[in-house]
Order: structure tokens, then sequence, then C-alpha cells
């Protein structure tokens, strides 16, 4: 419909996985690498994750491609199927006849596994598959000779995938897993190539005035976060609009419009609590300007506070004040009334809010920040007069210095979790860090619910700079991911702790690991123990040093 009015000979932005617009990010190069890798080294499993929209399907046709003609291969795209399914495409692909195609003739199977050289089987959607059909593909495993796998089997899926491997009934079929990977969304510079390489691929030619703006761009990534599904739905139907309105150049305020309509396409017309498909600012500036609004209340009840404390000339007076001020002079000589007083206890001290500018820093600068407070008010004084008139001044005691938490406060920025934060500021997290910020945070309800611009207290930590040693059992490149696994492991009463390190290619992982041991020989013993346990990737590794 807006092809000829943009000048393009082809959709650009259609959600179908078309391989003209296939677009290698590095993420994508990698699982693809992974999966070419799997299938060169026959290394048993090959598991590719990741999320909805990020491109798997995509990954799946490339590989396809790029499979030797010769090789039989089954593809499953429907992982709602039934194991004598399973063995009836597997024989179709390996040719044997129709009669001998199921597990009953598994012989059969092997030999003429043997005479092609193998086959390689690839699931899609395979978060969807049964337990009983996730036990008959690694039974399919166990068909192969001294030197190499017989069906080289490929498993890509969503998240969901890696919390149905960790079933207590799977743990075989996890220790055969060879290769793993899950694969990231695009960033911000990935996405506007994506944009301009389905551009390109459908025919646009760049004019003066590029078809999206620098900021048009910007907001795309802003509510898509990198997903490539979301991109193109979100291009396409920003690309119809212009198109209705007789524009030649996409806006950031276009854009805006069109994520708008988006949403509430999707949200019930009865109003009420719904899920959002795309990340629209609306509900998280509401709870900004809440808190805002609870905190210049809370500020202002402080002030009225202090002023009551701090100027008692301002209050009415009491019944004794009014017998003392009616009571009579002393002649002269003698001591000021202020002296025979008995002088009231100090008030009590209202702390003072300390700045903002000095406290609260982003969390990539919270290593460095300090606490530093605001000084109190200067301690109220009383004045005494001698025989000869001339007044002295005699400071009443300083109020009591309240007790501050050691620690900063960090803003939350998109994408951040109290994880990552925690992980990023203390160097680790576990489960006393967690408790520590739970404890510090008592407004934090849910850890995992925070939201952008949200104040986050981290409190200082005490930990004893030594060394000590450990036994990694996984790395992530996403925070989530490593935390729905620590949380795991500590569920089944293991010490767990998340460690992030940069690779050489200055890439941010996240390691998990069991124990805490000042021997290394102890880290080495105790990573052999949970090798035995099914830990396929233990090992011992030197976690901090001594500065």
């Amino acid at each position: 419909m807006y092809r000829e009015f943009f000048g393009l000979q082809l959709k650009p932005f259609s959600i179908t996985p078309d391989p003209r617009f296939l677009y290698m990010s590095p993420g994508h190069k990698e699982a693809l690498a992974h999966l070419l890798y799997g299938l060169k080294e026959s290394s048993g499993f090959v598991v590719i994750t990741g999320e909805v929209g990020t491109g798997k399907t995509t990954i799946l046709n490339a590989f396809l491609l790029k499979l030797p003609p010769r090789v039989p291969k089954v593809v499953v795209k429907n992982p709602h199927l039934r194991p004598e399914n399973l063995y009836y495409l597997l024989g179709e692909a390996i040719g044997i006849p129709e009669e001998k195609r199921s597990r009953d003739h598994i012989n059969v199977f092997e030999d003429r596994l043997k005479a092609t050289g193998g086959a390689v089987l690839i699931v899609d959607e395979s978060q969807g598959l049964s337990l009983e059909m996730l036990e008959e593909i690694r039974l399919l495993s166990n068909l192969e000779t001294i030197n190499e796998k017989l069906v080289q089997i490929m498993l890509l899926g969503q998240q969901e995938l890696n919390e149905k491997l960790r079933s207590p009934q799977l743990r075989q079929l996890k220790q055969r897993i060879g290769i793993k990977y899950h694969i990231p969304p695009l960033d911000s510079n990935e996405t506007r190539d994506y944009i301009d390489h389905r551009l390109r691929v459908a025919g646009y030619e760049p004019r003066e005035r590029p078809l999206f703006t620098v900021s048009a761009l910007s907001e795309v990534y802003r509510y898509t976060k990198g997903f490539p599904r979301l991109i193109n739905i979100v291009c396409d139907s920003v690309l119809i609009a212009a198109y209705t309105e007789n524009q030649k150049q996409i806006t950031a305020q276009m854009v805006r419009k069109i994520v708008s309509e988006l949403e509430s396409t999707y949200s019930p017309k009865t109003g009420g609590r719904h899920p959002q498909i795309l990340n629209p600012r609306k509900s998280e500036e509401a709870r900004v300007w809440f808190a805002r609004a609870v905190c210049l209340l809370l500020l202002i009840l402080a002030s009225a506070a202090a002023v009551w404390f701090f100027y008692p000339a301002g209050r009415q007076q009491g019944p004794s004040d009014v017998n003392m001020s009616s009571s009579p002079q002393p002649a002269s000589g003698t001591v000021d009334v202020a002296a025979e007083r008995k002088p009231e206890p100090p008030a009590p001290a209202v702390p003072v809010k300390p700045r903002t500018s000095e406290n609260e820093v982003s969390h990539a600068g919270a290593r460095n920040a300090l606490r530093i407070p605001e000084k109190e008010p200067a301690p109220e004084q009383v004045i005494l007069r001698d025989e000869e008139g001339a007044g002295r001044k005699s400071a009443s005691p300083p109020p009591v210095e309240p007790v501050r938490p050691q620690g900063t406060v960090v803003t939350v920025v998109s994408g951040d979790t109290v994880a990552q934060l925690a992980a990023d500021y203390y160097g680790r997290f576990d489960s006393e860090i967690l408790r520590a910020v739970k404890q510090a945070n008592p407004d934090l309800r849910n850890v995992d619910l925070i939201y952008e611009g949200q104040k986050i207290f981290l409190p200082q930590v005490n930990i004893a700079p030594q060394v000590l040693y450990s036994v990694s059992v996984a790395s992530y490149h996403s925070m989530n991911e490593a935390k729905t696994v620590f949380l795991d492991l500590v569920g089944k009463g293991y010490q767990a702790t998340i460690y992030p390190y940069l690779d050489d290619n200055g890439n941010t992982w996240y390691r998990i690991t069991i124990g805490t041991f000042t021997a290394r020989q102890d880290a080495i013993n105790y990573s052999r123990e949970l090798l035995d346990k099914g830990f396929f990737y233990a090992k011992p590794v030197k976690v901090s040093t001594e500065e």
C-alpha cells in the first residue's frame, strides 16, 4: 500500500522470517556459529534460547541454508507431537520403510544412520516439549558410534526451556548439553542498522532527508528494547500512518503516537490492570510523580517540626509560662530570671535530609559514592548575667548526632535489576547482600519490580579482603538468567554467589559459584563432588584477592 509512496519494491518490515531480509547482529552471528560448530563437532545437544521476537526462527532458517544438501534432517516446528510421530519423521528422512518407522525397530534406525552418516534433528519452540518427549529425544542421542553421535539434536526455544531443563527428571539430558547460547536483543546501534538494512533490501534509495530521523530511531529503540519482531510491528505501523498523512519522513512524535495506539488496541476497553506489549513511560512517570508528591509532603512536615522545636517563642504560652512571667522581677544585683529558671532539656534534633547532589549517583559510579551529611542547626544558647550586668554565653549540650547507615543511593535506569545494581556495587551478589538490601529498603516489597527513576539505597556491607576460592558452575550474559539459576541453587540449600566479570572482548558475564574456601585444594575437592552431582561445568576459580 505504501511501497510506491516511499519508493520501495518490497514490504520492508514484514514479521514473516524472509531470508532476503536476514540481518545478522553479533548475537545472531554467534548463535549461528554455535549451531554450525555443534554440527561439525557432533557435540551432542545444542541449546539456543532467546526471548520472544529475538530472531530464533530467522537463525534457524539461515542454518538450514548452510546445511549440506545430503545431510538427512528433521525439522519440528510444532512441539506438541508424540514419540511415534518423531520416529516416523526420522525414519522418513533416512529412508526406512514405512512399516518399520517405530521405536520397535530401533536397531534398523541405528544401522541406517550409520550408513547415511547420521542425521540432524531440530526442534523449534522446544519450550513446549513435554517431559516425555524430551526424555524420548534424549534416548535418541544414545545412537552413536565410537567417534560421534548419529543423531545431532538442536533445541531452539524461549527462556522457559532453560527452566524446564533444570527439572530433576531431565538431569541426564542436561548433562548431555554440549553447547548452550542465549540470544540477546539488539542494542541501540544495532537497531538502527537493522532498520537501515531492511529498508535497503526493500529497495529504498537514500535521499537528502533520511526516512527515519535520528530521534525517531531512538524512540523505536526506546519502546521495542531491540526485539526485532517489535521493531517490525512499530516500523510497519508508522510507515502506514505516514502514508495516510502524506508525510515523507518519520519523526519521533509519529512513533510515540503509533506506540500509544498499539497499546490502546491491546488494552481491555473495560479498563483494569493488563500487561503492556511495549514499554511505555506513562505508568513509570505516574509513579515518579507520586513519589515526588510524597517526598514533598514529608519535607513540609519535617520543616514544620523543625520550626516547632527550634523556635519555641512562636508557640502559645502554656500555664507554666504565664506563672513565670507574672512573678515579681528581681532587684538590681541579683541573677536574671534566665539564670534562676531550670534549664529545659534540649529539643530533639531533627535529621536533615542529605543533599541529593552529594548523595545520589547512578549505579555506574556507585563504588566511589560517599554519603556527606549536611550540618546540623547550631545549638541554642542561654545568656547569664553577673552582678555587673555583663552577659556571658553558655552553650547548651549539643544534640545527639543521629546514626546514619553507611552506603549510597543509586538511581534506577531502564533495564536495571536489584541483583545487577548490587553486583556492580559490591562486586558480587549473594543471599547476605540480598537480605541487607531488603532491610535497607523497607518500601521495596518486591526486589524484582523496580522502575526507572526509583531510588535504591545500597548499605555498606563489610567484606573482609582476602584470597578466596569457589567453584564456578555456570556463566551467563544475562543477569536475569543468572539470578534464576542462583535462586534455584539457594532454594536447594547451596551457598551460591554471582560475580560479574569482563571477558577478553570486554563483554560482561555473570558467573555463578558455589561455596567459599580459603584453600585452593578445598575448592578443587568440592568441584569434584559437584561434578558427581551433575554440575557438568564445575571448576575451581579464584573469586577475590587481598588488596
